[in-house]
């Protein structure tokens, strides 16, 4: 199964003199690129508005999507963000990710090490397709290492909100763990911190790392940093998203 990433549907606006939240301004998305699903064994709380559930996103730290049921009036902003790939459709749910751009699409990406050419090249981490193919085809995907990483070229310095990886799909997804992101203005040297993912992951899993505040640069490095040996980073997609202003 294969999906095109397409435009999203509905830009829903959050304002500060409408809700009342200082110092604040955040717009969200209704994403339909996919089709995400919350975590099940999470009880989601009940909200007055679409508005309300937004708000409880803003005002959470490092909060960045959420889940919303016009239906029922329930709001989600804990747990995991999957992926399905069965057909059946979200139901009352629609999820929403906040407003920015992701400047990593079709940029130059290296990787330390490269497991079965051509099938999981660099580039397929920033094709700007998810593909559900068995073993991980057309994710991008390292050797088993100590410590592999991937590092995409901006081609300029941005300033950076939070990071997106998309995990394997098919099986195996307890591989990303320990993972952490850092910036800097050359390939070499990485000073900048963006932020941790200590998982492990689930298989289809929606990993966003949340930089603490803005993390300024060109290169983006993805590191497994644990002291295993035989470490795989896999990644069927990352983006990089920065405000659109």
């Amino acid at each position: 199964m294969w999906f095109r990433k397409t435009q999203t549907c509905l830009i829903f606006f959050l304002c500060p003199s409408t809700l009342n939240l200082k110092a604040l301004s955040v717009s969200f998305l209704s994403k339909t690129d996919l089709d995400y699903r919350s975590q099940s064994d999470i009880s989601p709380q009940s909200v007055r508005s679409l508005s309300e559930c937004a708000a409880v996103c803003a005002r959470k730290n490092g909060c960045v999507a959420f889940f919303f049921s016009l239906l029922d009036f329930l709001c989600q902003v804990e747990g995991r963000i999957l992926l399905s790939f069965n057909g059946s459709g979200p139901g009352s749910w629609a999820y929403y990710e906040m407003r920015m751009k992701n400047v990593a699409v079709l940029k130059p990406v290296t990787m330390s090490s490269e497991h079965n050419p051509p099938y999981h090249r660099p580039y397929y981490a920033v094709d700007d397709n998810v593909a559900k193919i068995g073993y991980a085809v057309e994710c991008a995907c390292t050797t088993a290492q100590l410590a592999p990483w991937m590092l995409i070229d901006l081609q300029q310095d941005f300033d950076v909100n939070y990071i997106t990886l998309i995990n394997r799909l098919d099986e195996l997804g307890e591989r990303l763990r320990d993972v952490s992101i850092n910036l800097g203005e050359t390939a070499v040297s990485f000073p900048e911190v963006c932020g941790k993912f200590t998982g492990p992951a689930e298989t289809a899993e929606v990993v966003h790392v949340t930089c603490e505040r803005p993390a300024r640069g060109r290169y983006v490095r993805i590191l497994i940093s644990n002291s295993l040996a035989d470490s795989f980073l896999t990644l069927c997609e990352i983006k990089v998203f920065v405000s659109e202003d």
